[in-house]
């Protein structure tokens, strides 16, 4: 299975440029509340991978009728990619 995740990285990197990110993580004003930092936009990334990748593999294992994944690499070290698994596990 391959995976190219360039358009998902091309559309973050583009709302770095967005009026409302806000680079150091502070507020302009008192009344600057609609922003979003560096650490918004990578925790999100990460969230919309992970989630992507454990809907690819559930689609690829119910195509194949594979009961058993193996996931290896820094992906694999990852705790919210174990935590989908359960889940993944305890609804098939």
């Amino acid at each position: 299975m391959d995976v190219s995740l360039s358009g998902i990285l091309t559309s973050t990197e583009a709302l770095t440029l967005d009026k409302r990110f806000r680079s150091n993580g502070m507020a302009i004003g008192p009344d600057d509340t609609d922003f979003f930092t560096p650490a918004d936009l990578c925790f999100s990334l990460q969230e919309t991978v992970f989630a992507m990748l454990v809907e690819i593999t559930e689609r690829a294992m119910a195509h194949i009728g594979s009961k058993e994944v193996l996931i290896v690499g820094g992906v694999g070290c990852k705790w919210h990619i174990w935590r989908s698994r359960v889940i993944l596990k305890l609804v098939r």
